[in-house]
C-alpha cells in the first residue's frame, strides 16, 4: 500500500467518523431518553429543593406566630433561605439542559471539526492541524464529561445525606403543624385570652429549641446541595479542563487586563 492509498484510507474513516458523528451520536446524545438515569436524578433532586423550601417557608410562618419577638430572627432566617434554594434549583435546571446541549454540541461540531482539521493534513504536511485536532477533541471530551461527571460525583455525596434531608424535611412539617395545631387546642381550652397568651408563652421555649434546631438541620441541608449542585460540577470541569492542558499545553487563564497606570 503506497502513501496516497494510507491517506486515502486515513480520510474515509476520518469521514466516516466525523458523519457519524453529527448524523448518529449527537441525535442519540441530545435525546432525553439517553440521559433518563440522570434526568430521573435530577427530578428527585428538584423535588427535595422544592419541598425544603416549602418546608422552611412553612416554618418561618410557624415561628412568627410565636408571641412577641421569640421567634422573628430564626423566621427571618428561615425565610432567607428561599433565596439560595433559588439558586440551587437553578442550578440543578442547567444542568438538567447541559446534559444533552453539551453532547449535542461536542459531537455535531467539536469533534466533526477535529475530523476535518484531520483531512486537511493528509495532503499539508502541517504538525500544527494534527496538534491543534488532538487538542480540539480532547477539549470536546473533557466539556462532554464534566456534566455526568459532575452528578455521579454528587450522587455519591448525597447517598450519605439522603436519609438526614427526608428527616430535615419531615421535621419542618412537623414542626410547623405543631405549632398550629397548639394554637388550635389553646383555643378550644378558654375563652379568655390571657389564658390563651399563658398557655402558648409556657411552650414557647420548648418551640423555639425546636425550631432552631431545624434551622440548623436546613442550613446543612442547603450547604450538602449548594456543593453537590453547584461546587462539584465547576470543580469536576475545572479538573477535567487541568488533565488537558497538561496533555495538550493549552492555557485556560483569562487575558489579564493591562494596567493604564
Amino acid at each position: 500500500m503506497n502513501e496516497l492509498t494510507k491517506r486515502i484510507v486515513s480520510c474515509v474513516l476520518l469521514v466516516i467518523i466525523g458523519l457519524g458523528c453529527f448524523f448518529g451520536i449527537s441525535g442519540w446524545q441530545s435525546s432525553p431518553e439517553t440521559h433518563r438515569t440522570s434526568i430521573e436524578y435530577l427530578n428527585e433532586k428538584q423535588a427535595t429543593v422544592m419541598k425544603l423550601t416549602a418546608a422552611s417557608t412553612a416554618a418561618s410562618a410557624a415561628v412568627s406566630a410565636l408571641p412577641g419577638d421569640t421567634g422573628s430572627a430564626i423566621a427571618e432566617k428561615l425565610a432567607d433561605l428561599t433565596s439560595d434554594f433559588l439558586i440551587v434549583l437553578c442550578a440543578i435546571m442547567l444542568e438538567k439542559y447541559l446534559l444533552t446541549i453539551t453532547g449535542y454540541a461536542v459531537f455535531r461540531f467539536i469533534l466533526p471539526a477535529a475530523c476535518v482539521l484531520l483531512i486537511v493534513r493528509q495532503f499539508r504536511s502541517s504538525e500544527i492541524l494534527a496538534k491543534l485536532a488532538f487538542k480540539l477533541a480532547l477539549f470536546g471530551m473533557a466539556v462532554w464529561l464534566a456534566v455526568p461527571g459532575g452528578i455521579t460525583v454528587s450522587r455519591m455525596i448525597e447517598a450519605t445525606y439522603e436519609t438526614s434531608l427526608s428527616q430535615t424535611i419531615e421535621d419542618a412539617q412537623s414542626a410547623a403543624e405543631d405549632i398550629d395545631t397548639s394554637a388550635g387546642s389553646d383555643s378550644e381550652k378558654s375563652g379568655f385570652w390571657s389564658d390563651i397568651t399563658s398557655s402558648v408563652q409556657n411552650a414557647v421555649s420548648g418551640v423555639t429549641e425546636k425550631f432552631e434546631k431545624l434551622l440548623s438541620n436546613v442550613m446543612e441541608a442547603l450547604a450538602v446541595l449548594i456543593v453537590t449542585s453547584c461546587v462539584l460540577p465547576v470543580l469536576v470541569l475545572l479538573f477535567l479542563l487541568w488533565i488537558v492542558k497538561m496533555l495538550t499545553g493549552i492555557d485556560f487563564n483569562l487575558p489579564k487586563r493591562k494596567s493604564t497606570v
